[in-house]
């Protein structure tokens, strides 16, 4: 493998590990114009359509994955949190590491890429939709009582 291909690979796989939880996209972009509390973070997230093309199902976000996700994220250096003081308790606030932020900007020609070839993402998310149908179905067959 050509040096130049290994540093891409490395790199695309760098960023889906950093990057590529089911709620992390969400979470950097509910906190891209500032700090929220967790509340604010799950009331957030909740409003959004995600994978609303790529899955028949209505995601839902909970407030003990949040926490999980928002200690990984911590945890990884993506976000901070801020402990203030208000006058009745104790506020904790989130917010995203400047150089997470900066690649949001940097996402976007990527996103843009997505907008030019409807198409292809088109496809790819039927494909998403029949095989996640066929995986539901699967797991509905399993839990049947079996006759012997």
């Amino acid at each position: 493998m050509a040096e130049r291909d290994g540093r891409v690979l490395r790199g695309l796989y760098d960023l889906r590990n950093l990057f590529g939880d089911k709620w992390v996209p969400a979470i950097l972009v509910a906190l891209r114009d500032g700090p929220l509390r967790r509340v604010e973070i799950l009331s957030t997230v909740n409003s959004y359509s995600i994978d609303e093309n790529w899955t028949d199902k209505h995601p839902v976000l909970h407030d003990s994955i949040l926490a999980r996700t928002l200690k990984k994220m911590r945890e990884q250096g993506i976000i901070s949190r801020q402990t203030g003081e208000n006058s009745f308790q104790r506020e904790v606030e989130y917010s995203l590491n400047p150089d997470v932020a900066e690649v949001l900007t940097l996402a976007e020609p990527l996103i843009e890429w997505t907008r030019k070839h409807p198409e292809l993402l088109a496809q790819a998310q039927a494909y998403s939709r029949q095989h996640s149908a066929e995986i539901d179905d699967q797991r509905h067959d399993d839990q049947r009582p079996r006759l012997r």
